[in-house]
């Protein structure tokens, strides 16, 4: 059984450290948060990209495309990162040699250790290597980490993969006491056992009594692996059932070591890191949400157990008591036999004689006034206090008194049912809140978005900030600019990719325009909307003009669309068992969504009508969705409000088509 990769090894470290320099490099630290216990996330900013580091000492190290909800209060140790490395430019990121260490070096001469060793830390040193802030405190046999103290590596014994030669490897083997290759290497040069494994298999050698021959063969192996994890891809291995077990830098050579598994490739190897992990964290996320009612449930079904097995036992004694009821009433003549005998026998000679001189009786209690009498294939206790007649009625007594015990102890059982299904219903709900707690976020969803009919993307900047940011970075000449025609309105691409693009696009794309702009906020009915060719749109101001920030020149015709009706639905549909928010005209929300809204401005809050919505949209679903539907975030919604609304009509949607393309739904 393999065992499932818990944490990054050297290769992984050094392929992703590969990847991310370019990334990284020059981008200025924005902020950092505390996302679990010792699991932090950095976000970088550059001109042109934004990249979340995640990092988790001794585990990973990572870019990350998910939102994951940060703590309100982070600790004094991540309030201490934020006092000396807030803003500061990154000039170096790398890994020391080829152990599990990665060091962050920025331009304000601090730099940030990374240990992803076992008990490793995060610690932040000054130019004199001085530790300023760590995860945490620790006095180790080899080395102390402490605030004012210098800092130290702990013991490093990797070899980097480069550096290893045929000459060496076969001296150090032939003058060691270990047989087996693979566990040399892994043991003498610190190196990955997996990557070792994977070298064995392609160079086709034993991994005992190795020769000079199969050691260079087997050294070219192992740098063949570490060049082609440098290359970028990645590969997720997983089990039957489609759980991940391991991430590689490298494509397997064949996964007879994982046998019935099946290989997924990545283009890019953080990518298949962070989904990876991204299973890992949803189990630690699932895990927290549901300990408690997890706990709770565990109590019920242990009286659960209890219950029924006390149903067994009351049905037991029902059966045999009827048993014996309906013997003794088909044989009370020979009861009343016995009852005689007794009370002679008992009254001349005592108890003792009664036994071979009463018929039937082969044995008895006098200190409970019982003979035990075999009548037929059963053996009666027969309590010859009470004369046949009564016995039997006593036997059918104690009947009802154990139907109605049962009676309660199936109430009870049907009751801790219900109880074990309303947690069952919790856990679930918390289940997916979890899940929905890490979301893959595309690029895009930072901005006002939608997607056409034929699949065009739309997006909107949310300021004057983002106006100017999105034109700048993302318009193209082909591409199709809109504009409210009113003072204080988003600017919108309509994203062509140098295709033909149908009036139907167009204005549905002029109805993010519309919505979005201050004619919502002014409680108008239409605005007019136009729309240009991305070439059409400058920056450059006449001659002696000023233009203020997110505002532009159009130059040439504009194309008007006419007035558009500030209308705009609102639903909710489901991506790989997450919600997600979708906007535009209610024709498309509604083949898209599982539940929307149609909006129109008014004077309710958008606070208040993004948890009003919520609730709404829950209510509307089936069972099987309404968890997932539920686990949407109230400021999710509060976010695609154009501001204060009314809502015009709420209805479940018919979610023919996904929220955004796919390959088989992209027809653009």
């Amino acid at each position: 059984m393999v065992k499932r990769k818990e944490s990054m090894t050297s290769l992984d470290i050094a392929a992703t450290i590969k990847a991310l320099e370019s990334r990284l490099i020059g981008s200025r630290l924005a902020n950092i948060y505390e996302i679990e216990k010792n699991m932090l996330l950095f976000k970088f900013k550059s001109p042109k990209i934004e990249t979340k580091l995640v990092v988790e000492p001794a585990k990973r190290i990572h870019a990350t495309g998910y939102e994951v909800t940060e703590k309100q209060m982070p600790n004094p140790f991540v309030m201490g990162l934020r006092k000396y490395l807030r803003g500061a430019r990154l000039e170096k990121i790398s890994q020391i040699g080829f152990d599990r260490i990665v060091v962050l070096e920025f331009a304000n001469g601090y730099k940030l250790y990374i240990e992803l060793i076992p008990r490793g830390v995060i610690a932040l040193v000054d130019k004199n290597n001085i530790i300023l802030q760590v995860s945490e405190q620790k006095k180790l046999k080899d080395r102390v980490i402490k605030v004012k103290e210098k800092y130290a590596f702990p013991p490093l014994k990797s070899l980097h993969p480069e550096q290893l030669t045929p000459e060496k490897l076969y001296e150090d083997y032939r003058s060691s006491n270990e047989v087996n290759i693979v566990r040399f290497i892994v043991k003498q040069y610190g190196m990955p056992p997996e990557l070792v494994e994977e070298a064995v298999s392609r160079s086709g050698i034993g991994k005992e009594a190795v020769g000079r021959e199969d050691i260079e063969k087997l050294v070219a192996e192992i740098k063949n692996i570490y060049r082609e994890a440098l290359q970028g891809k990645g590969y997720i291995v997983q089990d039957e059932l489609g759980m991940p077990i391991t991430v590689l830098p490298y494509k397997p050579y064949s996964l007879k070591t994982y046998n019935g598994h099946r290989l997924v490739k990545y283009e890019d190897f953080n990518t298949a890191l962070d989904e990876y992990f991204k299973r890992i964290l949803e189990v630690v996320f699932i895990e927290k949400a549901v300990k408690e009612y997890e706990a709770e449930k565990a109590k019920l079904l242990e009286s659960l157990r209890r219950a029924e097995e006390n149903v067994e036992d009351l049905n037991s004694k029902i059966t045999k008591l009827k048993e014996i009821a309906e013997i003794v009433s088909s044989n009370i003549s020979k009861l009343y036999e016995v009852h005689e005998c007794v009370e002679r026998i008992k009254n001349n000679y005592g108890w003792d004689y009664i036994p071979g001189n009463c018929p039937g009786v082969i044995d008895v209690e006098p200190d409970k006034g019982i003979v035990k009498v075999s009548i037929g294939d059963i053996v009666v206790d027969y309590d010859v206090r009470l004369d046949p007649s009564r016995f039997v009625i006593s036997l059918y007594k104690r009947i009802g008194e154990l139907e109605k015990k049962k009676e309660r102890t199936l109430k009870a059982i049907k009751e801790l049912k219900e109880k074990i299904e309303r947690v069952n219903v919790e856990i679930r709900r918390k289940t997916t809140r979890a899940k929905a707690s890490i979301v893959r976020r595309e690029w895009y969803e930072k901005y006002h978005w939608m997607y056409t009919s034929n699949w065009f993307l739309v997006i909107g900047g949310r300021d004057a900030s983002q106006n100017e940011s999105i034109v700048k970075k993302f318009l193209e000449d082909d591409d199709i600019f809109l504009h409210a025609n009113i003072q204080g309105a988003p600017a919108v691409i309509l994203f062509t990719k140098g295709k033909q693009v149908s009036g139907q696009d167009i204005k549905e794309a002029a109805v993010l325009a519309a919505c979005y702009s201050k004619a919502w906020k002014l409680g108008m009915g239409a605005v007019e909307v136009y729309w240009v060719y991305g070439k059409q749109v400058s920056k450059s101001p006449p001659s002696g003009e000023y233009i203020k920030k997110g505002a532009f020149m159009i130059y040439g015709k504009r194309n008007y669309v006419g007035a558009i009706e500030l209308k705009l639905a609102l639903g909710i549909s489901v991506e790989k068992e997450h919600p997600i928010v979708i906007i535009g005209p209610d024709y498309l929300v509604r083949k898209r969504s599982h539940v929307y809204a149609v909006l129109a401005p008014g004077d309710e809050d958008p606070s208040k009508i993004a948890k009003r919505l919520r609730s709404l949209f829950t209510s509307k679903v089936d069972d099987n969705i309404r968890d997932v539907i539920a686990s949407i975030s109230v400021e999710e919604i509060r976010l695609r409000l154009p501001g204060r609304s009314r809502i015009l009509a709420i209805a479940r949607g018919a979610a023919v088509e996904p929220p955004r393309p796919t390959k088989k739904s992209q027809g653009a």
